[in-house]
């Protein structure tokens, strides 16, 4: 009979499956990393996103806009990109 192996866990940082055994070792591939974080997260980025908007289409987001737009042009000495 084989020996049972416990089933691999996720890890709690990047989401990768990795046996129990290596857990304490284990070291996180930043792009799985990044790609775990981010879709965990995925309902509070839609969050920001639509209040973003929001307030960019606010009085107060449109002259935040229209000021950032004149400070880039005068620090660029009015050129446009």
């Amino acid at each position: 009979m084989f020996a049972s192996q416990p089933p691999p866990v996720p890890c709690l940082e990047c989401g990768a499956s990795v046996p129990q055994c290596e857990l304490r070792t284990h070291v996180c591939d930043w792009h799985q990393w990044l790609d775990y974080q981010v879709l965990s997260r995925r309902e509070e980025l839609g969050r920001i996103e639509n209040d973003l908007g929001a307030y960019l289409a606010s009085p107060r987001g449109r002259f935040e806009l229209w000021y950032a737009e004149r400070e880039r042009e005068r620090r660029d000495g009015g050129l446009a990109a």
